[in-house]
């Protein structure tokens, strides 16, 4: 079965290599123990600080995006003070100096500081290894309507990790995945990891899954107000 999360090993670098990115393992390693997955959670080529808290186009499939409230758009950018040294302190391993800035994004709300906090309890980056903890923010950016958080979320609930196997969420997450892809050999494969669940549900449960899919919603959420957050915010480990 195709996954959508390499060997857990540091992951020091992001390669990102077309729509679907791929995830590559830092360090020197064998091609064989260096396995290379095919991963939406990373973004299209870009300075690094567009890669973790951007999206290289303002798109349906945007992680990152505006949220208009009483017709002012809230952005969340004032909010990222820091990101570039974390971000090259994360890429470079040091995760005691990066994790905990993203996680305190994460817990505010940013959707792709959301996204990486799956990364991080996924892989146990600087934390201790916690599928429920990656599981809760990779469905939390899904929810918000981040397009790279939709495959994870679904291959956490196919496998069991984090939540008992729920087919029919995997499903339902999937196909919500499908519909943003173009006609590509990624959509197929996304295909066919979404027919692979099915295959594990009645008639019924299939029909409620899909259901759950077509209803889907993003549910963006808006970012606070700087003087709201506490003194410290922005205050480096």
């Amino acid at each position: 079965m195709k996954r959508f999360f390499p060997t857990r090993q540091p992951l020091v670098r992001l390669a990102t290599l077309s729509v679907l990115a791929i995830l590559a393992l830092g360090g020197p390693a064998s091609a064989q123990d260096q396995e290379v997955l095919a991963d939406p959670t990373a973004q299209p080529p870009g300075p690094p600080r567009e890669l973790i808290l951007s999206d290289a186009a303002i798109d349906r499939r945007a992680c990152k995006r505006d949220v208009v409230v009483d017709d002012v758009p809230l952005k969340w950018d004032p909010l990222e003070k820091g990101v570039d040294a974390a971000w090259e302190a994360y890429t470079a391993g040091d995760f005691a100096k990066s994790v905990p800035l993203f996680k305190k994004l994460a817990d505010i709300g940013h959707p792709v500081a959301q996204r990486l906090m799956g990364v991080v309890y996924y892989f146990g980056q600087g934390v201790p290894v916690d599928f429920r903890m990656s599981l809760f923010y990779f469905e939390s950016a899904a929810n918000q309507g981040c397009f790279s958080a939709y495959a994870p979320t679904a291959q956490l609930y196919d496998r069991g990790e984090g939540a008992l196997p729920d087919p029919g969420r995997a499903y339902a997450w999937y196909n919500i995945a499908v519909a943003h892809l173009p006609q590509s050999k990624e959509r197929t494969d996304m295909i066919d990891l979404r027919e692979a669940v099915a295959a594990q549900l009645t008639p019924a449960q299939l029909e409620a899954a899909q259901k759950r899919s077509l209803a889907f919603k993003p549910k963006p959420v808006a970012p606070p107000d700087i003087g709201d957050l506490p003194e410290d915010f922005f205050k480096q480990p």
